[in-house]
């Protein structure tokens, strides 16, 4: 089961779970607000999602699943964690926000709302997510992900991610969890080796030469993490 970040939708998948090929079972999400699921009403918080991810799950049965989340999807997984332990067999997470509040100083928590609905901010902003700015096809698929979410979506999911704290309650989550760090992008570096240590069964790993969105900038090494780690928990 695949999670997206904020202001993406399932496409960024797309070409990680073409790398695993047919014979493993994919299913990439697009959560509330966000894709072609941006008419559906709120609220756009990470319990919501992690709620709706849960219901998913359960009515395709495929309990129990393997969940991987990329930047706020990570979080998104590790919500369902804790609500629904069953749920899960294990997580990758792919430059995870923190589990804990993500503590940006004034001036960031501005630049990062200032992209809701605003395709030149946005565009600046996706451009430093990625190892290669000058990719101009990649850049344009993210922006086209991001100009699907209405920016009340933006704004309120912004503010569930970035203010919301559960890691004590994470430090119990028991799921088998590989938690992957761009070694680029530094701003998340040092949380996501955090989370690590925090879980009771996690295992971190830095990717040299890689920027947050790895997942769409090189899938193939992405998804031989997913495929090892799947073969791994069974």
């Amino acid at each position: 089961m695949f999670v997206h970040g904020w202001q993406a939708d399932r496409s960024v998948w797309s070409d990680v779970i073409g790398a695993l090929g047919p014979e493993v079972r994919s299913i990439a999400v697009d959560l509330t607000g966000f894709g072609d699921s941006n008419a559906v009403p709120g609220p756009y918080t990470i319990e919501r999602f992690a709620a709706d991810l849960r219901q998913l799950i359960e009515t395709l049965g495929v309990v129990p699943a393997i969940v991987v989340g990329h930047s706020m999807g990570g979080k998104v997984a590790l919500r369902l964690a804790v609500d629904a332990p069953h749920a899960l067999r294990g997580m990758v997470l792919v430059a995870p926000v923190p589990v804990s509040a993500a503590g940006f100083s004034p001036k960031g928590d501005a630049r990062l709302r200032a992209t809701a609905g605003h395709p030149v901010a946005v565009k600046d902003w996706l451009a430093r997510t990625i190892d290669d700015p000058s990719n101009a096809s990649i850049l344009e698929r993210l922006c086209a992900a991001a100009a699907k979410a209405p920016r009340e979506v933006a704004l309120e999911s912004f503010e569930s991610w970035a203010h919301t704290d559960f890691a004590e309650e994470a430090g119990a989550i028991t799921a088998p969890a590989l938690i992957v760090a761009p070694e680029h992008d530094t701003t998340l570096t040092e949380s996501a080796r955090k989370l690590a240590a925090l879980l009771p069964n996690a295992t971190f790993l830095s990717l040299a030469g890689t920027a947050h969105y790895v997942i769409v900038e090189r899938p193939h090494v992405i998804a031989e993490l997913i495929s090892k780690f799947v073969e791994d928990v069974r």
